[in-house]
């Protein structure tokens, strides 16, 4: 039994969790997958390992039924039926401290090379607002036709066909992006600031392997480098710095958990000067060293 066959018996295992289609992708992550959450019998998150993550995918989560309690980047959000959310790769998660009851949701993985084969046409609005406000409101009506996306896409994934899959995903962040899907006092109406910080986020999500430099990202806005740092620190509750850093720290974790590239050519891959710049930089924020993780990660 290989690796993804491995982890979809344990998942499948969980009680309450059913991986119901995918494609695999070139490491353990599926580029796309479906899935969903019915908590009548068990609590899927009490398996989720560390309590803090980096998610390696872009996760969008549909409510249908109950409730979840979520902390996002150090802030708590409460996501209840007919809500959404989604978690990006450069986003820290946090395990769910409580369900309530009963939750009902619905799942949409993708990974990050999925996500650059939709950026050409991709409704930038979206994801501008996504990066500030994760979890938005949407009508019942909505959520079912959600659903029905995700049914069809389910069909897709079973035949293998990514071509269409990527046409149906396109297809239905756009829906999502339609006015109603959001509250009069959210999408639509995105502050200035906002806007500069999801577009700094997307930026890191695209160069972060190669530039490392806040004043890149800031010449690239137009901007200057104080300013794009102000906005986002008062915007994201976090320093741009710690931004760029986090979402390198993300691909560093991934890249050691689930390919067997050597850690010089990791260094290399996320643009440090040598391995040795790398370990320092990894083992500041993890507390080991990148050797360590990968051994103490081991699938």
């Amino acid at each position: 039994m290989n690796t993804q066959e491995v982890e979809n018996t344990i998942l499948t295992d969980y009680s309450g969790f059913k991986r119901m289609s995918f494609i695999s992708g070139d490491t353990s992550v599926d580029d796309i997958s479906v899935m969903e959450i019915n908590t009548t019998h068990g609590l899927f998150f009490n398996y989720i390992k560390p309590d803090h993550y980096f998610t390696p995918t872009y996760c969008l989560q549909f409510v249908v039924k109950g409730q979840l309690n979520i902390t996002v980047n150090h802030r708590d959000y409460v996501v209840k039926a007919n809500e959404a959310f989604l978690i990006t790769p450069d986003f820290l998660a946090e395990k769910p401290k409580e369900v309530n009851n009963y939750v009902q949701m619905h799942v949409l993985s993708l990974s990050r090379k999925f996500m650059q084969e939709l950026n050409p046409q991709f409704p930038l609005p979206l994801i501008s607002y996504i990066y500030v406000h994760p979890t938005w409101k949407m009508t019942e009506h909505k959520t079912q036709r959600v659903l029905h996306y995700l049914d069809l896409l389910r069909d897709v994934l079973d035949d293998k066909d990514r071509t269409a899959a990527i046409h149906l995903v396109r297809s239905l962040f756009y829906y999502l992006a339609g006015k109603e899907s959001f509250t009069q006092q959210a999408f639509g109406s995105v502050s200035r600031s906002e806007d500069i910080a999801g577009r700094f986020m997307l930026l890191v999500d695209e160069h972060c392997e190669q530039q490392h430099s806040l004043d890149w990202y800031a010449d690239k806005l137009n901007l200057t480098t104080r300013y794009v740092a102000n906005t986002v620190k008062q915007t994201l509750g976090m320093t741009a710095s710690a931004c760029i850093e986090q979402a390198l720290m993300q691909r560093a974790r991934t890249m050691l958990y689930t390919t067997s590239m050597t850690i010089q050519e990791i260094a290399d891959k996320l643009g440090f000067q040598n391995q040795s710049h790398f370990g320092t930089f990894f083992k500041r924020h993890a507390g080991v060293s990148p050797a360590t993780f990968r051994k103490n990660n081991a699938i």
